[in-house]
């Protein structure tokens, strides 16, 4: 009754709510009516859609991301940080059991008692390591720090535009005009080739009706295409789909193939990962300074065989067109172009990619300016 009077005290005199971590409303986190809610996202039970924080965190001197997760009796470090972020210590046994949210056992390998530094506070506590790729701040720590009236921007970071940044972009434009320049790369390094399965047979889908409207905007693109020779136009295929259609901010349109209707079912897939964000962030942890580059057309950028340009040719209105280039809509294409990229920035320290999206972070100022100058060759392909 106590704590329930001050709180309406505070309430009525006009102090700030604090953030709940768990749905963003300003309450405090004892309050939520999402603590018992089941996220559509994630699957786990304690807080919103799209409510999930990842904290820099302490440890024993050691930087490693944790996320917030009420719905976690205990605090979980993965067996990958626990040998990289934190040296590999002896682990101690443990007769802790833990379960999945579905009741399935989790099990623990050990766990470790140090001192931990989380917003500001240090205090000794105990986690546990799991083979597991999960990386969780519980209940327990939760309870310990006191985190449930803290506002999540006390304990997670923030990430700000650095002053002067505009002034930058475009000291770095005049140095590379070749990087930023208007128009569509070429990628020389490597091509892609596409495999069909044992079985496959070709497929040639006859072509859709174009809006009468939209007539003009997409003889316009497939002149633009033809003209950077990323489609050729052919007299005969046995491979055909049919192209759609996507309009595009100012106006222009987007063509792309809606190769479902046949040539993804008979193509192997390509297996070459995509990083998940856990990987993403535990690679930038620690760092202060971070750019973001975003390759303009990443895909028709990229050559394919000669023996796969067959089996990307478009019906159009105007016939049929081969992609000399990599398409969307192609089922392998993401991980094919993933490991492309992997291996052009594989060793370049602080950088890290994800499909189109180049990330470079450092811990320091003088340091990142270092590494985007780097950089630069692998840029423009």
């Amino acid at each position: 009754m106590t704590s329930s009077s001050k709180e309406k005290k505070k309430t009525k005199s006009g102090s700030p709510k604090t953030p709940c971590w768990q749905c963003g409303g300003m309450h405090y986190v004892r309050d939520c009516t999402y603590t018992k809610h089941v996220c559509r996202d994630c699957k786990q039970t304690g807080h919103k859609e799209g409510q999930t924080h990842h904290c820099a965190v302490d440890i024993n001197g050691f930087q490693v991301t944790l996320q917030l997760d009420t719905a976690s009796d205990i605090t979980i470090v993965s067996k990958k940080q626990w040998k990289k972020n934190l040296g590999s210590p002896t682990l101690t046994p443990t007769t802790r059991t833990a379960r999945t949210a579905s009741g399935d056992a989790f099990h623990l390998l050990g766990e470790l008692r140090y001192p931990i530094k989380l917003g500001g506070v240090t205090k000794t506590a105990t986690f546990y390591v799991t083979n597991n790729s999960i990386n969780l701040i519980g209940l327990d720590w939760i309870e310990l720090f006191k985190l449930w009236d803290t506002p999540l921007s006390a304990i997670c970071n923030q990430v700000h535009v650095a002053d002067g940044q505009d002034n930058q972009i475009q000291v770095y434009k005049a140095a590379y005009p070749e990087v930023f320049k208007n128009g569509l790369g070429h990628c020389k390094k490597m091509k892609v080739r596409l495999y069909l399965k044992p079985d496959a047979k070709p497929v040639f889908k006859p072509k859709r009706p174009v809006p009468f409207t939209s007539m003009e905007k997409i003889d316009a693109e497939l002149d633009r295409l033809q003209s950077l020779g990323i489609i050729t136009p052919v007299d005969f295929s046995q491979w055909a789909a049919p192209i759609v259609v996507v309009k595009k901010p100012g106006g222009k349109v987007r063509i792309c193939a809606d190769y479902s209707t046949g040539l993804n079912a008979v193509l192997e897939p390509n297996h070459h990962p995509l990083p998940v964000p856990y990987d993403i962030f535990t690679k930038l942890n620690g760092c202060r300074y971070f750019s973001v580059i975003d390759l303009s057309e990443a895909y028709l950028q990229v050559e394919v065989d000669d023996d796969s340009k067959q089996l990307l040719t478009i019906i159009t209105h105007r016939g049929l067109f081969r992609f000399n280039r990599l398409a969307p809509g192609v089922k392998s294409v993401p991980g094919a172009f993933q490991q492309l990229m992997n291996s052009m920035v594989a060793d370049l320290d602080g950088v890290d990619t994800f499909l189109d999206d180049i990330f470079v972070a450092s811990k320091t100022e003088e340091e990142h300016h270092k590494m985007l100058n780097a950089f630069k060759p692998t840029v423009s392909f």
